[in-house]
């Protein structure tokens, strides 16, 4: 029984809302079309940069556009918006934001410790000297909020005793040291490097602090893995494999550093791809550990985190079967000079 004339209309609109759920095929290479976000412009962020630039998401029939989105809070809107599927940040903001009920969800780890330092004017000897100062970050509620104001409390200074601004990405807030706007800034990676070479010291190491942070978590929001297994899979298996790339291949990483950093230093990019190449893991599964401490951290400003199960963070469904299927046996052959 074919539709009543009134009736089309509405089952084309149906069908239009099914096929804008799913993800895009194109028809010429026939390769599914995926947008994921990134949200910060440093070596961190290098194993999703290699899968792109050396063609491993083609490879799993993807057709991945590269998003950067600066700051946590943004990022996730886009992603539980649907402007994004998958999203490369610290797991601070998407535990925030799943804490007050929404279903982002923590699929891999590739940094399970925070890689940042604080980066201040020479004349700064001390925290204690910040009372006062101004301090740049991405965002306000992002990761580098969380951990800067957690070191301060450390040090016996609250948050509400220096002035933290956010100043937008890795750059920016090394634009807004030179000209004086910012006292300091929390920077990783090349640009904290390029900011010592300039003249301005490093303050606080936060990798020597007690905290265990999920840097660079590959997000996604669970109903989206659930109701699109193989898609996860695939796209879980590119970047992975972007990670054995970039532990074992110097010159292609140094290369793709380049490109997005846009930094010409070979000094720099080689300090920079030392110091990530010697902290990602090489079987990036979710860590409940980092979770655990996450949730310490959280639970300064909500409450609830204190009692909360590390385990709704994180699904951990899709690593497992990657690593019960002999994958990364399978990566650690092909490029033995991947090392942990």
């Amino acid at each position: 029984m074919f539709p009543s004339e009134k009736a089309a209309p509405i089952l084309a609109l149906l069908f239009g809302a099914v096929l804008l759920a799913l993800p895009r095929v194109s028809g010429a290479a026939a390769l599914e079309s995926v947008k994921v976000g990134f949200g910060s412009i440093s070596g961190n962020q290098a194993p999703l940069w290699i899968a792109k630039e050396a063609r491993l998401f083609e490879k799993q029939g993807l057709d991945v556009e590269l998003v950067y989105i600066p700051g946590g809070p943004r990022a996730l809107m886009a992603l539980l918006g649907g402007s994004i599927q998958f999203l490369n940040y610290s797991a601070i903001p998407t535990m925030t934001a799943a804490l007050r009920g929404a279903e982002a969800v923590i699929l891999g780890s590739s940094i399970n410790r925070p890689d940042h330092s604080l980066i201040v004017k020479p004349g700064i000897r001390s925290v204690q000297d910040l009372h006062g100062k101004t301090i740049g970050l991405s965002s306000l509620g992002s990761l580098t909020d969380i951990l800067l104001t957690g070191a301060l409390r450390l040090e016996g200074l609250s948050e509400r005793e220096v002035k933290i601004v956010a100043v937008g990405g890795l750059a920016e807030r090394v634009g807004a040291l030179q000209i004086g706007r910012i006292d300091g800034a929390m920077l990783l990676g090349a640009q904290m490097r390029a900011a010592t070479k300039l003249g301005f010291k490093e303050l606080i190491n936060f990798s020597k602090l007690p905290f265990e942070v999920s840097l660079s978590a590959l997000i996604s929001a669970r109903s989206f893995v659930l109701k699109q297994p193989e898609f996860t899979s695939k796209f879980l298996r590119a970047w992975a494999e972007g990670i054995f790339i970039f532990k074992s291949n110097r010159e292609l990483s140094l290369d793709v550093l380049r490109k997005y950093t846009r930094i010409e230093d070979r000094e720099l990019l080689e300090d920079s791809y030392n110091r990530d190449r010697d902290i990602i893991e090489l079987e990036p599964l979710p860590s409940i550990s980092a979770v655990k401490s996450m949730l310490g951290i959280l639970a300064r400003n909500q409450p609830e985190a204190l009692n909360a199960d590390p385990h709704r963070f994180v699904e951990m469904k899709f690593m497992t079967e990657l690593k019960k299927s002999g994958f990364f046996e399978e990566m650690k052959r092909q490029y033995p000079m991947a090392k942990n």
